[in-house]
């Protein structure tokens, strides 16, 4: 993650908080960053034998109210692209996010005046 992170000059303005625990077959990382955009991304991931198993993603303003989320947590079954979504305004949506790649470059590309996809 931290490697991702480092790489992404023109979105990442600084990264406040890194984590990463490793206990046997179980890594988790954990991140805060700023974007320069002035919004703050609140990263976690959860691996288990190298294959990413939990995420969750979120997006907050400078006063740390929460503009997006994206999570892979099974509490959503409605949604069709169950456990993926993502939280706006209050709602539940389909979300195409899988990694924090994918969220990194949709952040890119909306901080480029691409349209927003989540």
């Amino acid at each position: 993650m931290l490697a991702q992170l480092q790489d992404r000059p023109n979105l990442i303005s600084a990264i406040l908080k890194y984590e990463h625990r490793l206990r046997n077959e179980i890594e988790q990382v954990k991140a805060v960053v700023q974007l320069v955009d002035g919004t703050y991304l609140h990263l976690n991931e959860v691996w288990i034998n190298d294959m990413l198993r939990k995420y969750a993603y979120y997006q907050l303003t400078p006063t740390s109210e929460v503009i997006h989320g994206w999570d892979n947590a099974p509490h959503h079954p409605e949604v069709p692209t169950h456990p993926h979504h993502f939280h706006y305004a209050g709602d539940i949506h389909p979300s195409m996010i899988r990694s924090l790649n994918d969220l990194l470059e949709m952040l890119s590309g909306e901080l480029s005046g691409e349209e927003f996809n989540g």
